[in-house]
């Protein structure tokens, strides 16, 4: 199976919804982007193979993580770390303590480091510098009733030159035609006011590491945000897992679903970064809760990556 790194590199903020309009994270989830991807193959006339191939293995989507120039990041394993060999003194390991709850994203090649308790947590955090959160005020003049305009926040984060996210893209199904189209729709929100657009990069990768539900070999953490199947859930699947649940929701982004804007049902996911004993392949879940709507995906199957 073919392992591929797509790069991100964007032309203006992004909004990748939090909170609260005015809030933004830097990173979103696989279902984010299938989302926009299976959008855009609606356009391409290929979202049944789309749907078909995410359902089925023929492709697969990792959460989007950071990169700094060549560096690639992914998250933290939720493990217990080992103390390192050499003494600390106890003002170091309160610095070490404090970077590392604040260090969300290791270096891809450095996992070895973090396993084995040798990783610098200072020195790195000292190096993840992505870019810059910003708010943009906004005035709404829809309103053709309404004297005064109406100001509003949206936030929005900023990559610093060089520095972007990623996904990793597995499967012999063909994304990059929908990659290139959905650089000039953008992805994320408020894409009509120019937030999120970007120009794609394809890398061919060979992942140390990089498992599937169907070659589990050891303990493995997940690399997106995922969701067991009915027929996966097990006493066993949680033995000696350490993981943590993130809730997500959110509006169906369809003019054909209903008149007005709807809710999806809300799921409850295993974040990046959980680590299992026993593998789970996880699926794709429809989440539309209006009665005769058309189905809403949400896309939550698993990528591994052996520990």
């Amino acid at each position: 199976m073919s392992d591929r790194i797509v790069k991100l590199s964007f032309h203006a903020p992004v909004h990748f919804g939090r909170r609260r309009l005015s809030d933004s994270e830097y990173i979103c989830d696989a279902a984010t982007l299938f989302s926009a991807l299976y959008i855009e193959a609606l356009s391409m006339g290929c979202a049944d193979d789309l749907l078909h191939a995410a359902k089925t293995g023929g492709i697969a989507f990792s959460d989007a993580f950071p990169y700094i120039g060549e560096q690639l990041y992914i998250p933290k394993p939720m493990i217990a770390l080992p103390r390192a060999v050499e003494a600390r003194s106890e003002s170091s390991d309160s610095r070490s303590r404090k970077a590392n709850k604040k260090l969300r994203f290791i270096p891809m090649k450095k996992l070895p480091d973090y396993l084995d308790g040798s990783f610098d947590f200072i020195s790195e955090l000292g190096r993840f510098d992505l870019g810059a959160s910003c708010v943009r005020t906004k005035v709404n003049l829809t309103k053709a009733a309404s004297e005064d305009a109406e100001p509003y926040h949206v936030g929005g984060f900023s990559y610093n030159p060089g520095c972007g996210i990623y996904f990793i893209v597995r499967g012999t199904f063909d994304v990059e035609p929908l990659f290139v189209l959905l650089g000039f729709s953008g992805i994320g929100g408020k894409r009509s006011s120019g937030y999120g657009r970007f120009s794609p990069k394809f890398l061919d990768a060979n992942l140390p590491g990089l498992a599937s539900e169907d070659d589990f070999g050891k303990r493995a953490m997940l690399l997106s945000s995922s969701l067991p199947r009915e027929d996966e859930l097990s006493d066993g699947l949680f033995r000696d897992a350490q993981y943590r649940l993130e809730k997500k929701g959110g509006f169906v982004q369809s003019c054909a679903h209903a008149p007005t804007p709807r809710k999806k049902r809300d799921m409850w996911v295993f974040a990046p970064g959980s680590v299992f004993d026993r593998p789970f392949g996880g699926g794709v879940f429809d989440v539309n809760q209006t009665k005769g709507a058309h189905p809403v995906y949400r896309y939550a199957r698993s990528m591994w990556m052996e520990l």
